[in-house]
């Protein structure tokens, strides 16, 4: 699986590039904003990850605002699934919010840096018996993404987001338990992206 990714994200970066290197348009505005969505190899962390195996995230949305050239906000809500190693599977849903700040490497490569707080972390247990428990919890996202292109149009991100957090709650037939220990959860992703600027 993992070959198979990083062959996606060359292809990918390959396309990008040799579309940039055919549209050459000075005139062309830079963006404000941007809508995207994205693909991530996932390894899972904090309690309860040794019997976890690595996954895939997707990004349903990766919206970001710029205010100035350097500075905006991200919005962002990514899934990951996870297999366990004997059976069954867990699922993460991260909706997040916080600034951005890009650094303009050249005229069509930047840097975009994303501390982001995840005030809603959402996890769901299926095939393992307790199939109707849910967790809730937050914590923090530390993203980066590599990007192809900052004038209008589609263009690529290589994308690297570290999240941070703890389980504070755990929902089961329809009663509500605090989670007080052995709660603390992490991810790492490293992912590609298609983004649409405008």
């Amino acid at each position: 699986m993992k070959k198979s990714f990083l062959l996606i994200i060359v292809l990918l970066a390959s396309c990008t590039i040799k579309a940039q290197d055919l549209v050459k348009d000075s005139k062309v505005k830079e963006s404000k904003a941007y809508l995207g969505v994205s693909i991530g190899y996932a390894v899972p962390g904090g309690y309860g990850s040794d019997n976890l195996n690595s996954g895939i995230n997707l990004g349903f949305i990766n919206f970001g605002y710029r205010f100035t050239k350097e500075w905006g906000a991200t919005l962002n809500l990514t899934s990951s699934g996870f297999a366990y190693k004997n059976k069954g599977a867990l699922g993460v849903a991260v909706f997040s919010v916080g600034p951005m700040y890009t650094a303009n490497l050249s005229d069509k490569l930047s840097l975009d840096f994303k501390p982001q707080y995840a005030f809603s972390i959402v996890g769901k247990e299926t095939g393992i018996g307790y199939d109707d428990a849910t967790l809730k919890g937050s914590g923090f996202v530390f993203g980066s993404s590599l990007n192809f292109g900052v004038t209008k149009g589609f263009k690529l991100s290589l994308n690297l987001d570290y999240t941070t957090g703890k389980w504070d709650e755990l929902q089961y037939g329809g009663t509500t338990y605090k989670v007080t220990s052995n709660n603390n959860i992490s991810s790492f992703v490293m992912g590609a992206g298609l983004r649409y600027n405008f």
